[in-house]
C-alpha cells in the first residue's frame, strides 16, 4: 500500500478492526460448549463474513493479524479472499478469559453476563469469575502498542473479538477500561482508526473514522441488544426450561 501523508508530512497510518462472524456458545440442546474457544462460524458468521469479503473487497492493506482462535482465523480468510497476504496469529488479543465452567455455575445474570462490562472499570471486576478486566486491557493495550510500534506496515487489518475490541477502542480513544460498555461491537464489524506518526514513530493524532460498520445491517436497524444482553436472554429462556 502505498505511504499516505497527512498535509503537515506526519506518516498516516491505518487499522483496520474486525470482529469475527457470528457463532454458537450455546448447542441445539441447550448446553454450553464444551470448549469456546473451538467454536467455528456458523452459517450466519460465514454469510456475514461474505458480505463483508465484497464490501472490502477494493480495499488495499499490506499486513494481517488474528487472534488464532478458529473465529478469528475463518473470518480473516473469508474477508481476505485471494489477497496474497500471510495471516499473522498474536495470542495476546484472544477474547477476555472466564473462569472454566463458571458459565454453568453460580452467577447473576444480569450483572455478570448481560452488563458485565459496564464494570470494567472497578479494580477488581472480572468476566464470568476469570480473568480481571485491568489485567485483559493491560495485554490487549500491549499488543497494539507493539503493532504500532513496528514500521514494516502502512495499513493493517486485525481480526478480533468483542472484548478484544473494546478493550482497543478504549485504548484508541483514551476512554480505557470505561469503553468496554460503551462500544457496542456486533459481530464481523468493522472499526476504521487513523494514525499519525512522527519521524520517528511517536502517534501525535488519532482519527476515529467508522465504528462498528456491518455489511449486512449497516443503519442497525435490527440490532436492539448487544451480543450480552443477547446471550443472557438465552440463559434466561434455558433456566425457564428447566425441571
Amino acid at each position: 500500500m502505498t505511504k499516505r501523508l497527512a498535509i503537515d508530512g506526519a506518516h498516516r497510518r491505518r487499522l483496520y478492526l474486525f470482529r469475527h462472524g457470528a457463532v454458537d456458545y450455546i448447542d441445539p440442546n441447550g448446553n454450553w460448549v464444551e470448549d469456546p474457544d473451538n467454536v467455528d462460524l456458523n452459517s450466519k458468521g460465514h454469510s456475514q463474513a461474505t458480505a463483508m469479503a465484497t464490501m472490502f473487497a477494493s480495499v488495499e492493506v499490506d499486513r494481517a493479524i488474528c487472534s488464532g482462535l478458529p473465529r478469528t482465523r475463518q473470518t480473516a480468510e473469508l474477508v481476505l479472499g485471494s489477497r496474497d497476504i500471510e495471516l499473522e496469529v498474536i495470542a495476546e488479543l484472544e477474547e477476555i478469559r472466564p473462569l472454566k465452567g463458571e458459565a454453568e455455575g453460580d452467577y447473576d445474570i444480569f450483572a455478570d453476563v448481560a452488563y458485565s462490562h459496564w464494570r470494567a472499570q472497578d479494580f477488581s471486576a472480572s468476566f464470568l469469575g476469570g480473568e480481571r478486566y485491568q489485567d485483559f486491557y493491560a495485554r490487549v493495550s500491549a499488543a497494539m502498542e507493539a503493532v504500532l510500534l513496528e514500521p514494516n506496515w502502512n495499513s493493517v487489518a486485525i481480526f478480533a473479538h468483542g472484548g478484544t475490541n473494546a478493550a482497543a477502542l478504549g485504548w484508541v480513544t483514551g476512554l480505557g477500561l470505561e469503553g468496554f460498555g460503551l462500544f457496542d461491537q456486533a459481530t464481523c464489524c468493522l472499526n476504521v482508526v487513523d494514525f499519525d506518526t512522527d519521524d520517528n514513530g511517536f502517534v501525535i493524532r488519532k482519527h476515529v473514522r467508522g465504528l462498528n460498520i456491518t455489511a449486512y445491517d449497516p443503519a442497525k436497524q435490527n440490532r436492539h441488544a448487544g451480543d450480552m444482553e443477547s446471550l443472557a436472554e438465552k440463559l434466561l429462556h434455558l433456566r425457564t426450561r428447566q425441571p
